[in-house]
């Protein structure tokens, strides 16, 4: 009889213990990746504020069901812009946008990119969404009409509501409620490891502000009834068998089709149950019924007239060739490697494959397929036989002539590896660049700069200062030297920044203050200021911002407190000026003493994040009768009643400078401590422009609509005043209208 001891019998132990949790790590990840596969469900995110994104919900969405997430972020910006970036082999992805101000081609070039391959199934508009260009984002995505042309279309469409007003809502009003807290725990490693993918610091988000989330059903064009309680109820998580039912005829080859659909349903279905070599038969015997049946679809032409049916066949055999690959344990790598040599550049293909499932895989043939010519090379045509659980790895010299490497051809180097596993082939490739542009992006936060002038001194060297923000963000692996350029206009000097860095792993983000002054030979009007960043001597990004002299004297007595806009365009403008300004917290709503401040700003969209402004109506109109100055900009239409000292209800409307009526030509508002030009201030209205008119009563009216909506109106209360501006001010002030600065600065001074 044998006898172990005790060190022997725990180390065994240990070895179970392993090879138990790496099954069931190894199962874990083939679930969700074939959990992708069987869902072709997409959902879409929209908001303006990056802080307030509802990343628990999404993930949910994600892990729950298998749903491809796509998040879109719209933003106020002097120029535009376009940053997608993705968590790699999550289906998850994130579109930021920057868009000028009164641009409405901006917006439909953004949404015809985002809808060309294929409509989102369900659409949830996120808090905000109050400033006038995502505001005319949001209207414009509601207005999207079904296409004859198309078989997927957008079948629900949520809001993140306050809250529900009655318990019956669920039911009858299409609300669902999401414990917020439940999934951000649940959830917490994967965002805190997959949020700095998407250049978003986990700890910079508010992912637990709240510990019920309610989504409100705006309407709906799905035929299946809809109740609420779920966002998903009533739509199958794989339509694949719907659309071969109902697009093609009754004929012994649909029969075919529908079986090779069925046996991959079924089979996906089944293995998400399984482990080891019984996981990977039926992934292996579902993804060729899908890749049967592709082929089988290629030349139908009743399909191909559905323009968005070609992508999503393509998009559902690449996740199921993506999770079965994985089942099996085929891990596949090519890597190109460039090195100097006396003789000139070298080049050298690095192969690797590992067989990490419980069958061998074979590496047929290796080829180089170049770009300069038909013939096929190459380069390792002895097939290899890598047995479970080892690597064949080596590294290939490549004989390239030097003219080739100077191409600029995005796909220069194309190499392709035939690799096979039981009965089942495949070519993996490796496309790659010599040279591969990172996700790296520089940007000015913010875009624009407006300057006080300088002193009127026949002196060229008399400068006015300040200082510029360049934030570089990157994937959370990359490393690497960059270096970072600035081209200023005449009369504008860059002063002494740091322009080489080197980025570390482990950080997304990098900002660059750049001090900056300007003489007298600084041109009036808009300028150009451009950041350039560089990796490896190559342009990897490039962002531009606006800058010129403008006067925005707020008095030295004056003392701000404001409550900041989802845009975060008021304390750019803030930090522009001489002003004394400070933020207010939500607690200080209550328990600050308001007399403190001469003026109060409520930004844009701002209730949403204070919930403390539904019980200081009375603070607010003693702090007014007390000679205080509230200043409100536009609000979107959900704003509460009950918080200001006035009957306040906002609605948006479309207007031109023709629909904008000045009712106090000399308005003391319009006119101290600076003229405001209204032809000029009203210039950028020459088609219609969004704007958020009021009802606000009693007040003097300034502006008003044709419907009689008030844009600029004064509200008198003891010895203080109420100010409503709804004109897109902010916006205004963003691209640099000197009168909308100027009207800025005789609010903040009234």
């Amino acid at each position: 009889m044998a006898i172990y001891s005790r060190q022997k019998i725990r180390a065994w132990i240990l070895v179970a213990l392993f090879v138990v949790l790496g099954v069931v790590i190894v199962s874990a990840n083939n679930s969700t990746l074939t959990k992708y596969a069987l869902c072709d469900i997409r959902v879409m995110y929209i908001t303006d504020n990056e802080a307030s994104i509802d990343w628990p919900t999404l993930y949910y969405f994600n892990d729950n069901y298998g749903c491809r997430v796509d998040v879109v972020l719209i933003r106020q910006r002097a120029a535009y812009r376009v940053d997608i970036r993705e968590v790699p082999e999550r289906e998850i992805f994130y579109h930021r946008y920057g868009i000028p101000a009164g641009t409405p081609g901006y917006l439909d070039s953004c949404i015809t990119t985002l809808f060309q391959k294929r409509y989102p199934d369900i659409i949830l508009f996120g808090s905000g969404m109050s400033s006038p260009t995502a505001s005319a984002f949001r209207k414009k995505i509601l207005s999207i009409e079904p296409s004859s042309v198309r078989w997927f279309h957008v079948l629900r469409y949520y809001e993140k509501a306050d809250r529900m007003t009655s318990s019956m809502d669920t039911e009858q009003n299409g609300f669902v409620v999401i414990n917020s807290n439940e999934f951000a725990q649940r959830y917490k490693e994967r965002l805190r490891h997959e949020l700095p993918e998407l250049g978003i610091e986990y700890g910079s988000v508010g992912i637990m502000a709240t510990p019920l989330v309610h989504y409100r059903l705006i309407t709906e064009q799905s035929l299946r009834s809809h109740t609420g309680g779920d966002f998903i109820q009533g739509i199958p998580l794989l339509r694949l068998l719907d659309i071969l039912d109902a697009l093609l005829p009754d004929t012994p080859k649909k029969m075919t089709m529908v079986r090779q659909a069925k046996q991959f349903i079924s089979s996906f279905q089944k293995a998400e149950h399984t482990v080891g070599k019984k996981h990977a038969d039926l992934m292996l015997k579902g993804y060729r019924a899908l890749v049967d049946l592709k082929k089988a679809l290629s030349g139908d032409t009743v399909l191909q007239e559905r323009e968005d049916l070609t992508s999503y066949f393509f998009g559902l055999v690449s996740r199921a060739e993506q999770a079965t690959l994985q089942a099996v344990g085929i891990s596949w790598n090519g890597k190109v490697v460039l090195r100097d040599s006396s003789h000139g550049p070298k080049l050298k293909f690095r192969a690797s494959l590992a067989a990490d499932g419980p069958e061998e895989v074979r590496l047929q043939a290796l080829k180089f397929i170049p770009y300069w010519d038909t013939t096929v090379v190459y380069i390792d045509s002895v097939p290899r036989i890598i047995t479970p659980h080892q690597a064949f790895i080596r590294e290939y010299l490549v004989d390239i002539d030097k003219q080739y490497f100077e191409t600029n051809k995005p796909e220069s180097l194309v190499f392709a590896a035939e690799i096979g596993y039981g009965e089942l082939s495949l070519t993996a490739y490796n496309t790659l660049p010599l040279w591969e542009k990172p996700t790296l992006t520089a940007q000015f936060e913010p875009d624009f700069y407006f300057i006080p002038p300088i002193a009127d001194l026949d002196v060229d060297r008399v400068v006015a200062t300040t200082t510029m923000r360049v934030v570089i963000t990157k994937p959370l692996r990359f490393a690497g030297d960059v270096k970072l350029n600035l081209r200023t206009p005449r009369g504008l000097f860059a002063g002494a920044y740091l322009k080489e860095l080197t980025l570390e792993q482990g950080k997304t983000f990098e900002a660059i203050r750049v001090p900056f002054s300007i003489s007298k030979l600084f041109e009036l009007g808009v300028q150009q200021l451009t950041a350039e960043l560089l990796y490896q001597g190559r342009v990897a990004s490039v962002d531009t911002a606006l800058v010129r002299v403008a006067s925005c004297k707020i008095a030295d007595t004056i003392k701000i407190g404001f409550l900041p806009d989802t845009t975060g365009l008021l304390e750019d403008i803030l930090s522009m000026t001489d002003a004394a300004y400070r933020p207010l917290t939500n607690r200080g709503l209550l328990t600050a003493d308001l007399d403190a401040y001469n003026v109060i700003i409520i930004g844009s969209g701002t209730f949403q994040s204070y919930p403390s402004l539904r019980k200081v109506k009375d603070r607010f109109e003693t702090y007014i009768r007390n000679g205080g100055s509230l200043v409100i900009f536009g609000q979107p239409e959900s704003w509460p009643e009950g918080i200001l000292p006035v009957s306040f209800i906002p609605t948006m409307e479309l207007v031109d400078k023709s629909g904008i009526t000045n009712r106090i030509k000399q308005a003391h508002i319009l006119s101290s401590p600076y003229k405001i030009s209204e032809t000029n201030l009203l210039s950028s209205f020459y088609k219609p422009r969004e704007v958020i008119s009021a009802v606000v009563a009693p007040s003097e009216k300034v502006f008003v609509t044709p419907s009689d909506g008030t844009l600029l109106s004064v509200t008198r209360i003891g010895d203080g005043q109420l100010i409503y501006c709804g004109l897109p001010l902010l916006e205004l002030i963003s691209s640099l209208d000197i009168d909308a600065i100027h009207l800025f600065a005789n609010i903040m001074n009234y």
